[in-house]
């Protein structure tokens, strides 16, 4: 357990990490606001047969999350090889910018279903 909070708050999982407290507080306000259950669940004019896109702020806190696991096992795999200080830095780096892509194509295959039809 100590191995996995020393990773998840070292160089390259440390910004996701930050991210993704963020979106979890960023999630609890809108479950816990009073205000949203006098909103209608559905737009009035919307027709039933339309499919609805990906809410943006859903598709990256997907992204944020799935950055951030794959991020933290990168780095959890990578401690007992890390090599010299320059050497550990790129990994590091090449870590951050790998995880990221990795997880907005996973959450671009997630949510392709729900993209809008053009046309």
């Amino acid at each position: 357990m100590r191995e996995i909070t020393e990773a998840a708050l070292r160089f390259p999982t440390a910004a996701f990490t930050a991210a993704l407290v963020l979106v979890v507080g960023f999630w609890v306000l809108i479950l816990l606001d009073p205000s949203a259950h006098d909103r209608p669940a559905r737009r009035p004019d919307a027709a039933p047969s339309v499919v609805r896109a990906t809410p943006v702020i859903a598709e990256a806190s997907l992204v944020i999350a799935l950055a951030w696991i794959l991020s933290l096992g990168g780095s959890v795999l990578l401690r007992p090889h890390e090599a010299a200080q320059p050497l550990a830095a790129v990994l590091a780096a090449l870590l951050l910018v790998t995880s990221l892509a990795l997880a907005t194509l996973a959450a671009r295959l997630v949510t392709r279903g729900r993209r809008r039809p053009r046309g």
